[in-house]
């Protein structure tokens, strides 16, 4: 059996969890807290600058939250945040359609998705140094000549624009709801099925890449994050080398993201201070950092340009990602289910997989797939065992019903759910996830962490 080492980064699950934490900590009486402001990674360059102004508008320094477009958005339907810079305004139609937000900003810039493959690779295919079209990079991917590196469509901009991008050239540029149904994706099944990377965040996709890039990976990534010559990629603006030379591949038609503001505040006295004050001052009062946004995102010169979908067709396209185009999955949770755990670090673990297991939840979160399975191990005491659920639903219901007591068996829980690994057919996608606070009272061995189980199965 192919097993993946176990790890202790959550992934999707906990950043659920860690998300409603932070959902539960951020205030509204902005008498007593602070003004509270969501940028996403694209925006990021724009932070000193918005707390500068806002500082002076108000006198007080506000929180940021710095999170990807699709969390901060949650966050701000849930009436969280007073403002946010993400990366495109669609999110706020498809995720918060009835919200009365303001936005003035217009394009702000634009980010160009930036695709880049190994140098060996791009030469072989003749990409090397000339304009590709969309239909030779399917084309590819189809083929499987090449495997794609890119965000969840469903979770970050740069991957859901770049699921877009491959869907017009089979659709079109003009797309009604409708014309999106599993037919109509099947084309894009053997790319999302067979993915080199993946990952919610594009810097963190960025940060695997550095460490493993495969010469036969095309990645999507923004093109700021590209050190100019391709011999590197820019994370926390420090230049990290990749382990081969890398072509930057140009595309046509482009793909290019146009990041937004919004005020969501109710308070109408902070909402006219926001704009006014602070994001209708930004070019104004910093010249230079626009200009450094200039370097970073130059223009794109092509003629040809799509227009933005309606934002039907975008929810259309979320929801069928997970059931119509991905890989079948089959998560393993280890969960630690000791004393420790009592309050808060096992509600946020609830309230994670509230997120996820429920079908409605799921389908709201766009992470439902009829065929995804689950086996959830609970560790407590001195051993571990399995939940018994025959669907999403009932497992749910079971993992609700578990009391939290006693020790911290991890190394019990890492056996049990290794043993169900084990079990999962070969057409699955597997993924584990550990989750616990830490607090461990037995030792974890190398072997165990390594996948190599004979001697416990």
């Amino acid at each position: 059996m192919q097993f993946n080492k176990v790890s202790s980064k959550v992934g999707y699950l906990l950043s659920l969890a860690l998300t409603l934490l932070i959902a539960s900590c951020v205030p509204l009486n902005h008498n007593s807290h602070p003004i509270t402001i969501g940028i996403s990674s694209e925006n990021l360059i724009l932070k000193e600058p918005i707390v500068s102004l806002l500082e002076k508008a108000t006198g007080s320094r506000p929180q940021i939250i710095a999170k990807g477009s699709v969390s901060l958005t949650k966050l701000a339907c849930a009436g969280q945040l007073d403002a946010m810079a993400i990366a495109d305004d669609m999110w706020a139609e498809v995720l918060c359609p009835d919200a009365s937000w303001t936005n003035d900003s217009g394009t702000l810039y634009g980010s160009k998705i930036q695709f880049a493959l190994p140098t060996e690779t791009a030469k072989k295919l003749g990409w090397h140094e000339r304009l590709v079209s969309r239909a030779e990079v399917l084309e590819a991917l189809q083929s499987g000549t090449v495997k794609l590196a890119s965000t969840l469509p469903t979770h970050s901009n740069s991957g859901y624009n770049t699921l877009l991008w491959l869907t017009r050239e089979t659709i079109g540029n003009s797309i009604a709801p409708e014309q999106i149904t599993a037919k109509s994706l099947e084309s894009l099944q053997p790319i999302y099925q067979n993915l080199a990377l993946s990952s919610e965040s594009t810097s963190y996709l960025a940060e695997k890449l550095t460490r493993n890039w495969q010469p036969d990976t095309l990645a999507a990534l923004y093109s700021f994050l590209y050190a100019p010559d391709g011999s590197g990629l820019y994370l926390h603006n420090q230049k990290i080398s990749v382990p081969r030379s890398l072509t930057l591949i140009d595309v046509s038609p482009t793909i290019v993201v146009t990041p937004t503001w919004f005020v969501t505040t109710r308070d109408t006295q902070l909402k006219q201070k926001l704009i006014v004050e602070v994001f209708e001052q930004l070019k104004a009062e910093n010249p230079q950092i626009f200009s450094r946004i200039k370097q970073l995102n130059p223009p794109v010169l092509e003629a040809k340009v799509e227009t933005t979908p309606v934002a039907a067709v975008h929810r259309t396209l979320l929801e069928n990602f997970h059931p119509a185009i991905r890989q079948k999955r089959w998560l393993v949770g280890i969960i630690d289910g000791s004393g420790s755990m009592k309050g808060q670090g096992f509600s946020q673990l609830l309230s994670a997989f509230g997120e996820l297991l429920p079908a409605e939840r799921a389908r709201a979160n766009f992470l439902y797939s009829p065929e995804d399975k689950f086996s959830l191990v609970v560790y407590q005491g001195s051993s571990a065992y399995q939940l018994e659920g025959g669907d999403r639903e009932r497992l749910w219901q079971a993992l609700e019903r578990v009391s939290v007591k006693g020790g911290t068996p991890v190394k019990a829980g890492l056996i049990e759910g290794i043993k169900a690994a084990q079990n999962i057919p070969p057409s699955y996608s597997m993924e584990m996830f550990l989750f616990t606070d830490g607090q461990f009272n037995n030792p974890l061995d190398t072997q165990l962490l390594n996948g190599r189980t004979p001697r416990y199965v």
